[in-house]
């Protein structure tokens, strides 16, 4: 039971986050609220106003999550769905063919940057974590028909399924990282930050291919003489099916993937025909599983008095994954069955969501991919300053490379800066959030919130939400005169 409430749990995880994470790390409201360190993490050659300390673990949070089919009420629905989830017709309706997912978590555990002369200095010491999925409709389709739901039209034929091109990469790493901005000219300002990464978990799995050819049974008699027991039975079986109903049904499929963990103290186990057994974590075991390098590099240009263009590439570099860590299980065959009580609980009574239905088996880890890439973003920006600096509109484009698709978004925002302590800002992202949110950003003394999509009460396909506690700490950024 604790199994099947788990898997379904990390469906409805799926289904709440499926395609782009408000895909950006970090906060794109704050990116011109010059009394904010948050810029920095965006773009290393910006400078804030004067040197911060942030508060460990609280003081640099950010969550963030998206879809490109289900927005925030849909996934209410599907929290409280519970074994009705396959049968919500209005959830179903929204999926499409493709369904993708990211979603990204990120907090420094310590982090504080300081002045000296025209060079900022920074560092961090952060946790991160990314997931990325690609659910296929069909899955869903499959699975619908399996469990009897509005299944009157295809009652009595062969439903054949291509579940293929499904991916899942989920990895977690601490970072540490050092950072040096200078000011070279009057109007240029670069800067840099290198990381040294340190893998702690990593899960991945591709389906490349998988076709099912199912036999759907006929329709369960809806009347009661046909039925024999009681009218609570008659009442419980109308309409869906029963196990005898699939026996002598044909059940085929033609599978190719491969599941991939890396875990100190735990992964994928099997049993002693080398089959997935279990997923096994130890959580007093846990520990570094792999290692890897970043950098991030950034400038900004005054190209007038008021008019500032800047650009940045994050997140540039790699992970390695210790091979001794890590377990990998493949799938490379077919299989064609006729359904009956031996076998019925593997094929179709048992949950969908099984690997052991699909005939994993244990690889070398040798056959793994151990290094992978970190996701990386490109940002360009642009920003012209009023009232003496005082007020600023800008705008923003960014790609972040996420798995399994490159995700774009378009900022354009109006920030309000007098003063170090008081900064705000409001900004409208359009792509990721279909036009229907906004973003705003608040720093008042030591406290900073925003977000980048707030939830008005609509079905808002992206939310996410920034935290930060920072204190000042040294002296102010030197006059460019």
């Amino acid at each position: 039971m604790k199994k099947t409430k788990c898997k379904r749990a990390l469906l409805a995880a799926g289904l709440v986050m499926a395609a782009g994470v408000a895909q950006a790390q970090y906060l794109r409201t704050s990116y011109f609220m010059e009394g904010t360190s948050t810029r920095i993490q965006m773009n290393p050659g910006l400078q804030p106003t004067r040197g911060y300390f942030n508060f460990p673990i609280i003081g640099s949070l950010n969550v963030s999550a998206s879809s490109n089919v289900l927005g925030t009420s849909d996934i209410i629905d599907v929290i409280d769905g519970g074994d009705d989830l396959f049968s919500n017709n209005k959830l179903y309706d929204r999926l499409k063919g493709d369904n993708r997912l990211n979603v990204n978590f990120n907090t420094d555990i310590l982090s504080f940057g300081w002045y000296r002369g025209k060079g900022f200095w920074s560092v961090n010491v952060g946790l991160r974590m990314d997931v990325g999925a690609q659910l296929s409709g069909d899955m869903f389709n499959m699975m619908r028909n399996m469990n009897g739901f509005a299944i009157e039209d295809l009652a009595g034929t062969q439903q054949k399924y291509n579940i293929a091109n499904q991916k899942l990469n989920v990895s977690a790493y601490a970072e540490v990282g050092l950072g040096y901005s200078r000011q070279i000219t009057d109007k240029l300002t670069v800067g840099g930050r290198v990381k040294v990464l340190l893998g702690l978990a990593r899960a991945e799995m591709n389906i490349n291919k998988f076709d099912v050819a199912l036999d759907i049974p006929n329709m369960p008699s809806t009347d009661p003489s046909d039925i024999a027991g009681s009218y609570s039975e008659y009442a419980s079986r109308a309409g869906e099916f029963r196990p005898e109903d699939w026996y002598g049904k044909g059940y085929s499929y033609d599978a190719s993937g491969s599941i991939t963990t890396t875990l100190k103290g735990g992964g994928m186990t099997f049993d002693n025909t080398g089959m997935i057994d279990d997923f096994d974590v130890e959580a007093g075991d846990l520990g570094i599983s792999g290692t890897g390098f970043g950098i991030d590099l950034g400038a900004s240009y005054k190209v007038w008095n008021n008019l500032t263009v800047s650009a940045a590439v994050l997140d540039l570099g790699f992970l390695k994954w210790k091979e001794s860590e890590t377990t990998i299980a493949t799938v490379n065959g077919n299989e064609n069955v006729i359904i009956d009580q031996n076998n019925y609980d593997k094929y179709i009574g048992g949950d969908f969501l099984s690997l052991e239905r699909f005939d994993f088996k244990e690889g070398d880890p040798k056959e793994a991919d151990l290094k992978t890439r970190l996701a990386s973003t490109i940002l360009l920006a642009g920003e012209y300053g009023l009232l003496n600096n005082k007020l600023s509109v800008g705008a923003m484009y960014t790609c972040r490379f996420v798995q399994p698709k490159a995700m774009n978004e378009l900022t354009f925002s109006a920030t309000f800066r007098p003063k170090n302590w008081l900064n705000a800002a409001v900004s409208y992202s359009p792509i990721q959030a279909g036009g229907k949110s906004l973003g705003v950003a608040l720093k008042l003394g030591p406290l900073f919130v925003g977000t980048d999509y707030m939830f008005f009460g609509n079905n808002s396909k992206s939310v996410n939400g920034f935290f930060g506690l920072s204190f000042p700490m040294g002296g102010k950024r030197a006059s460019n005169n």
